[in-house]
């Protein structure tokens, strides 16, 4: 099909104007630099018509991007070329993107393919949003697909009027229009559109959702899909109030690890939200599926050293008092030799030697000791061979059986910062200290102190 001609007809009716006003009201407040993403389409030749509007408005800076994925041959092509001569004719800078497919390519690929030029393109322009031109209609579309699918509360959600894709803004402000509207506009206004011959196939999952399911909806409950994508934008409230909840709980720890306590005392929903959302803070990698989610919670059951393998060779432990990821991070390795006042950094946690304050010290995070002690000491982490005779206790114990009788978390082990001279550990910070002399104002004392990230230190 090659395509039409721009012919406007050379009266708009009132009807008509009173559809663009409308329409344009879904548009109230994009401003700035946009980008907007123009397949030739109905739908996406409806929004670039009304964009065009507003930037001739003053309200917007205009640009688009086009992507041809090279799936219909000639076909393709001449989608191009009706949005390079739409463009052309209105003065919208166009950028181009012509992708070669894989030997079977899906809807999977041609997602992740097209929003790479997206992003490619909303760089070189330096955007302050995409606009993309999805509906009511699609909506409704998605949230069917989505509960076929099994989806949580996320993607009941469908599709946000704004969101964050590959680091970019993403808006959809047609979301509330109808197809049916926005075809009207173009017929109305005599601008052509293509058509894509691939979407009145039944090869994909959503062209059957359109052609057969959706208008069997209509008929069984006429007015079915404005009602489906309105469940939507509620659901998504709803989610949203969820997602400052959980983002409310995991900014008040401190630390990678969660703390089991205060973790099980959440309702179970809430609890499976704040773990996905800690898995996505500290991997920074794609979301949990339910799979792994599930044995994710399930773990929190589950006893001491428990452990299971997640995605991208990570694994969670239940320790004593945190459930964990590990596999993320390198044991800390730093050593200083230790001679007098200094500050000293080991992983999260910071250690400081100085004067005396005249007592004791809790024995865990600060401890007063003979400056004489000091001769000889370092600061690290644990090695093979390590031992300790914990203050008020007889003889001596390996730091394993140590760390263990004192329930700290395997992951925690090789972060703790230690005095240590030779293979004695003399003070191990956040835990205790050992056989040092007792505490006297006749000596010449220095204080040691620790504080920063040491999560294990609360449990005591």
């Amino acid at each position: 099909m090659q395509p039409l001609q721009r012919a406007r007809p050379p009266v708009v009716s009132g009807k008509a104007e009173a559809l663009r006003t409308r329409l344009l009201t879904h548009l109230t407040g994009l401003s700035g630099r946009l980008l907007v993403g123009v397949s030739g389409g109905a739908d996406s030749m409806a929004l670039v018509m009304l964009l065009t509007a507003l930037r001739d408005q003053g309200r917007v800076e205009l640009y688009a991007v086009h992507v041809n994925h090279g799936l219909r041959g000639e076909e393709s092509d001449r989608d191009e070329a009706f949005v390079r001569d739409y463009c052309a004719a209105h003065d919208i800078p166009l950028q181009v993107f012509r992708l070669t497919p894989p030997a079977h390519p899906g809807e999977a690929w041609a997602r992740e393919a097209r929003y790479a030029a997206f992003d490619e393109a909303y760089r070189a322009v330096n955007a302050d949003a995409l606009a993309l031109a999805h509906h009511r209609d699609d909506q409704a579309e998605t949230l069917i697909m989505h509960l076929m699918r099994g989806s949580g509360l996320d993607g009941l959600c469908g599709m946000r009027r704004e969101s964050t894709v590959r680091q970019m803004r993403v808006l959809r402000p047609l979301l509330n229009a109808s197809r049916t509207e926005l075809v009207s506009l173009l017929e109305a206004y005599g601008q052509p559109w293509r058509e894509d011959a691939t979407n009145a196939g039944d090869d994909y999952l959503r062209n059957r959702v359109r052609h057969e399911l959706m208008p069997l909806l209509e008929r069984l409950a006429p007015g079915a899909a404005t009602r489906i994508a309105s469940t939507a934008a509620q659901v998504a409230g709803d989610a949203e109030l969820l997602q400052e909840q959980t983002a409310g709980w995991l900014d008040r720890q401190h630390g990678s690890a969660l703390p089991l306590q205060p973790l099980m005392t959440l309702p179970e929903g809430l609890r499976i939200r704040v773990l996905r959302a800690w898995w996505l803070r500290e991997t920074h990698r794609p979301p949990l599926d339910s799979a792994a989610t599930k044995a994710l919670h399930a773990l929190l059951q589950q006893p001491v050293g428990a452990r299971i393998s997640l995605p991208g060779g990570l694994h969670a432990y239940r320790g004593w008092h945190f459930v964990h990821l590990t596999g993320l991070t390198q044991p800390v390795t730093a050593e200083y030799q230790l001679s007098g006042a200094g500050e000293y950094r080991m992983g999260g946690a910071v250690v400081a030697i100085g004067g005396s304050q005249g007592h004791f010290g809790n024995g865990r995070t600060v401890q007063e000791l003979p400056e004489r002690m000091l001769d000889g000491c370092v600061l690290r982490t644990r090695r093979e061979g390590d031992w300790i005779r914990p203050f008020g206790m007889q003889g001596r114990q390996s730091l394993q059986d140590y760390f263990v009788n004192r329930h700290v978390d395997e992951p925690f082990r090789d972060r703790v910062p230690l005095v240590c001279r030779g293979s004695e550990v003399l003070f191990a910070c956040g835990i205790g200290v050992g056989a040092i002399p007792r505490w006297s104002e006749h000596e010449q004392n220095i204080r040691i102190s620790a504080a920063g990230e040491m999560p294990w230190a609360t449990m005591y």
